[in-house]
């Protein structure tokens, strides 16, 4: 995908207006959804990248027995929630994307690794899964970050 500034603006200012008047862009135009679902994507992965080292030091911290489950959970979940706060400042704030620019050469992968270990935390409090399936996920998904490395 070319990343093009302006393009993502446009399209994040039209939904944006779409929203104020209770409508939605992927009911009025899936194309231009579908576009900015794109630029989207790119946004996050930089933003979850940028963060990938202190991502992955936690993980290699918890599969080491350096931190336990609950050090990991908290620790894990202020991070990611911090990153994706940063990631949802693009839909509010249009200066943001002025200064973004993409890195062409990533794989888009790591920010989909990070929200899916995010997310069993909440399976072990349904308990659908125990802190030992979450610590075998998270070694999954730490020898998976390694292709991230920079």
């Amino acid at each position: 995908m070319d990343y093009s500034k302006k393009r993502h603006k446009q399209l994040v200012i039209r939904s944006q207006d779409l929203k104020n008047q209770g409508k939605n862009l992927f009911i009025e135009n899936p194309e231009e959804d579908s576009e900015l679902s794109k630029y989207n994507i790119a946004v996050e992965e930089q933003i979850f990248l940028t963060r990938r080292k202190d991502f992955v030091l936690l993980m290699k911290n918890f599969l080491d027995n350096i931190i336990d489950f609950e050090e990991f959970e908290t620790a894990f979940s202020l991070l990611y929630r911090k990153t994706r706060k940063e990631y949802n400042m693009f839909n509010i704030d249009l200066k943001q994307i002025e200064k973004f620019q993409p890195s062409p050469t990533r794989p888009y992968r790591f920010a989909s690794f990070i929200g899916s270990i995010f997310r069993q935390f909440e399976e072990v409090e349904d308990e659908y899964c125990t802190e030992r399936d979450v610590k075998d996920f998270v070694k999954e998904i730490y020898l998976k970050s390694q292709i991230f490395e920079e």
